[in-house]
């Protein structure tokens, strides 16, 4: 028999899973009281009520349920999840919720219709269609087979304003069963782009010959930028965007997605921001940081610093973080803005990563979804803060995570900084402590010794100890 409980999200979403701390969902939802993919939040704001969405590979609802919650009872969500005993507690969570708005069909997409086995892993997420013949060891389901063309005639899809796809490497074949309805309708789609350490790149091709053109999520501005699958790939994407001309255009409209022709249009706009006789302009560092509590208590200190010289650059690099937090810029300005900062402080710490340049660097980094560099500039400023049992706050910064900006520091400001920088280290270096285990503990219990940690580290130092059988 399997126990299972209901969990509550953040904005009051239940989600129904079985009771374990040796699950993936469960735990991350007692973790974190939401998922931790950077999308779904996104996808909060970015859908409105009435509209209707498609989610491929449902599992346990998370995404289902937030979206039905979000489009409300004059919107639709129609779940596609093909494992039975997963899709019977959707249905159970979609009971919890009352949500009426919510059609659940129990089978795979594909390239064709008919029955095929599902490899059954110990995690639902984790479950994918067999081509050819299962492992020995593989636990089976036999399920159905639909595709996406069916399903247009079926529900009679008209305007879909979203289709989320998930389905463990199934994705090009949804493509080839999907081919009337990505030409007939126009959604955005989000589609997963990593499998464990594999990176699907042809589905950007496979994409690009229907006529959408892929984008990434920026997540410190909730913003859907062009994607270069010639650049670096940070290591920690796991989706990506797409979507035709016609979509895109809406997106744009709405100040949610940049088109590459907008991305050379805003730097003149950015120098005339930035140029001012005095510095203390409104998007200056100053008012950005002086008003935060940490701010207000260094003010005197960096004032200092600032008249001596020698911290020009970080100046320019910090008014450039301001300019992009200011929602009354266009995305673009914004978006420009932030990648500036970035690189200013990546360049900065390269040459010389002292005074608490390392922090600014996180934040920029993990606001631009560089997630990797914030995690090695984190890293590597609480290994030097550990050994050398001092900071030096001299300099202006950008506390390594938002959560902090509202933190105060007190007399003990240089616990605030090491709390500051160990927890947004424990935050972003893994989706969930359920993948470090018991190697987060010891960062866990220092946060909390610390006392300046938040309610989440207290509750993942709590599930750590559960979950290993420790005492709290």
């Amino acid at each position: 028999m399997t126990y299972t409980t209901t969990l509550t999200l953040f904005d009051g979403v239940r989600i129904v899973t079985p009771d374990s701390l040796e699950l993936i969902t469960p735990y991350v939802l007692r973790e974190q009281q939401d998922w931790f993919e950077d999308e779904i939040k996104f996808l909060r704001r970015l859908l409105q009520a009435g509209q209707q969405v498609i989610d491929i590979g449902a599992n346990y609802g998370v995404y289902a349920l937030c979206m039905a919650n979000t489009v409300g009872p004059t919107g639709h969500v129609w779940a596609f999840e093909p494992a039975s005993d997963t899709a019977h507690l959707l249905a159970e969570g979609i009971a919890a919720n009352g949500f009426a708005q919510i059609t659940l069909a129990q089978c795979a997409l594909s390239s064709a219709s008919g029955t095929a086995q599902l490899s059954l892993s110990e995690h639902s997420e984790l479950n994918a269609l067999v081509h050819g013949p299962a492992a020995a060891t593989s636990a089976t389901e036999t399920v159905s087979l639909v595709t996406l063309d069916e399903c247009l005639e079926t529900y009679g899809w008209q305007d879909i304003e979203f289709v989320k796809i998930d389905a463990e490497g199934e994705e090009a074949n949804i493509l080839k069963g999907g081919e009337h309805f990505f030409s007939r309708l126009s959604p955005l789609v989000q589609y997963e782009i990593k499998a464990g350490a594999e990176l699907h790149m042809h589905l950007v091709e496979a994409f690009a010959a229907l006529g959408y053109a892929s984008y990434r999520l920026v997540p410190g501005l909730d913003l859907l930028v062009p994607f270069n699958p010639e650049a670096q790939v940070d290591g920690f994407l796991l989706n990506l965007f797409c979507c035709k001309p016609d979509r895109a255009a809406r997106l744009a409209a709405r100040g949610v997605l940049l088109d590459s022709a907008e991305l050379g249009s805003a730097e003149e706009e950015i120098r005339r921001l930035l140029d001012t006789d005095d510095g203390r302009h409104v998007h200056g560092w100053q008012q950005a940081i002086v008003g935060l509590p940490y701010g207000a208590q260094l003010a005197d200190e960096w004032e200092v610093t600032m008249n001596s010289g020698g911290s020009a650059e970080v100046a320019h690099a910090l008014s450039l973080h301001a300019l992009s937090r200011d929602p009354s810029l266009s995305a673009t300005t914004r978006f420009l803005a932030l990648e500036a900062c970035f690189r200013c402080f990546e360049k900065l710490c390269e040459h010389q990563s002292s005074h608490l340049r390392l922090a600014s660097l996180a934040r920029a980094a993990r606001e631009y979804g560089a997630r990797s560099i914030a995690v090695n500039a984190l890293t590597q400023l609480c290994t030097t803060i550990l050994q050398q049992q001092q900071v030096d706050t001299s300099e202006p910064f950008l506390a390594p995570g938002e959560h902090f900006d509202s933190v105060v520091p007190g007399e003990a400001i240089g616990n605030w900084v090491l709390a500051a920088a160990l927890e947004e280290l424990e935050r972003i270096g893994s989706f969930s402590s359920f993948y470090t285990g018991a190697s987060a503990l010891q960062r866990l219990q220092i946060i909390r010794e610390l006392g300046f940690g938040s309610s989440e580290m207290e509750r993942r130092l709590r599930l750590l100890q559960e979950r290993l059988g420790l005492p709290a």
